[in-house]
């Protein structure tokens, strides 16, 4: 196992909710207070936020959004070009709607499934259903029967060399597309292992402004959640700067 995990987050700024990229600087921020064993961090946009600074251990990469109504596609794209550029043999993946709220070993972060089976897609309307279902039915056609849904914006822990030898024999571009997640455990071979997202994190739009946001490690919310509340209470949690943010 190595000593340090790189961590890979892709990042757009037409879908950071302030327009400014304040949720990936608190990621940031919670990674190099609470990450332990963190190596590279590569950040994979075409969009770079004006305040972000490469160099001390994190990576820009310029990689463009070519799939116009397929975003799942676009981040099988920034993931292959990062792993391209590691070569390492594991990594974390994260969206940058998250933060780590505690002190946490990467090496340790649980493998999380969302929960939702075939039957539960399958009653569902919109792209993202779909997608799901086109996964789950690749990897069963590839003899891969999946027990449920590992879609979850958190950070997590992923083999390089499974997911790269199985994506190079896949078209995840053609509509709908591929979910990224549920996708690479499959290619990796898991299929039924891993810890519920409810278990493994907190979900800020269900535990409310109230709540203790240092309960788990992990803390993910939507756009609502940060508007309405929660992004004063992060700053609050994470006042200083990382080390990857350019002086005013």
């Amino acid at each position: 196992m190595p000593d340090t995990l790189p961590i890979i987050i892709p990042w757009r700024l037409d879908e950071s909710c302030d327009g400014r990229g304040d949720e990936l600087r608190l990621l940031l921020r919670s990674l190099e207070r609470n990450a332990r064993g963190l190596g590279t961090v590569c950040v994979v946009t075409s969009d770079r936020p004006e305040w972000l600074r490469d160099g001390d251990g994190l990576e820009l990469l310029d990689v463009p959004d070519r799939h116009l109504h397929n975003k799942d596609a676009n981040l099988h794209d920034k993931m292959l070009a990062a792993l391209r550029r590691l070569d390492c043999p594991e990594f974390i993946f994260s969206a940058d709607d998250c933060v780590l709220a505690s002190p946490c070993d990467l090496h340790e972060l649980p493998t999380i499934y969302q929960g939702r089976t075939r039957a539960e897609f399958a009653a569902l309307h919109g792209i993202w259903a779909r997608r799901m279902l086109a996964t789950l039915d690749l990897l069963a056609s590839r003899g891969t029967e999946m027990a449920w849904s590992y879609d979850c914006h958190l950070p997590q822990r992923f083999l390089a060399a499974p997911i790269l030898e199985g994506l190079a024999g896949i078209d995840y571009a053609t509509p709908p597309g591929l979910c990224i997640y549920t996708l690479w455990r499959g290619l990796e071979g898991v299929t039924r292992e891993g810890v519920l997202q409810r278990e493994a994190s907190q979900r800020a739009d269900d535990i409310g402004p109230g709540a203790d946001l240092l309960a788990k490690p992990l803390l993910n919310y939507t756009d609502t959640a940060f508007r309405d509340w929660l992004r004063d209470r992060l700053y609050g949690m994470f006042p200083a700067p990382s080390r990857w943010e350019a002086a005013p």
